[in-house]
């Protein structure tokens, strides 16, 4: 059975209202938006595959050539982006 639903108080929620019993195992997993995807690599990418892709990233930040943005800055937006309180002075 695949229910789809949302986080409401810590507690996921069934679109259908579909209720299930108390003590039932469940496995759910986040559905990415097109913006954020922070799910686990591809079931195609080995993890060979994977790691290479991270090492490459290590080597492009310090190399400064991956794109990166500095801390700081990426968390303003990040408030910025959700609506978050800014540190006083930003």
């Amino acid at each position: 059975m695949t229910l789809e639903g949302t986080i409401q108080n810590g507690a996921l929620v069934p679109d259908d209202g579909a209720g299930l019993p108390d003590g039932a195992r469940v496995r759910y997993e986040l559905l990415a938006d097109d913006e954020d995807d922070f799910g686990p690599p591809s079931d195609t990418e080995t993890r060979e595959e994977f790691l290479a892709s991270l090492r490459e990233s290590v080597a492009d930040a310090r190399a400064g050539t991956g794109g990166g943005v500095e801390a700081r800055a990426f968390l303003k937006q990040l408030a910025i982006k959700h609506g978050l309180p800014l540190l006083p002075g930003e």
